[in-house]
């Protein structure tokens, strides 16, 4: 190998490998789509329409799911903690099973 061949080939020593985000910033845009479905759902059941209401519920718990497990594979594998830690809280505070008991809990304190 030539020399001018070897200095293209090494790595600049004073930059370190950052990981891409993309796994965080996916999280987190599940659990917005969490937060939309739910909004999305709430708005159907209160005009009458329950059976699309119950099926958008139990959509945006999958996403939910996705969106937290995400999350927390992005804060592990660190490709994006901020993001993975932003889909996390969004993903628990939509999640409709989690939000009709905090909800019960509240109304039950009146």
């Amino acid at each position: 190998m030539s020399e001018m061949h070897r200095s293209r080939v090494r790595r600049d020593p004073s930059r370190s490998y950052r990981p891409g985000t993309l796994l965080g910033v996916l999280a987190t845009l599940a659990s917005v789509l969490t937060v939309v479905l739910v909004s999305i759902g709430i708005t159907r059941a209160m005009l009458g329409e329950f059976g699309v209401g119950t099926t958008l519920a139990y959509v945006s718990i999958g996403t939910s799911v996705v969106g937290v497990l995400g999350g927390i594979c992005a804060i592990v594998l660190d490709r994006g903690r901020g993001w993975g830690a932003i889909a996390i809280i969004l993903g628990l505070a939509a999640d409709p099973l989690i939000l009709t008991r905090v909800l019960g809990l509240i109304g039950g304190l009146g």
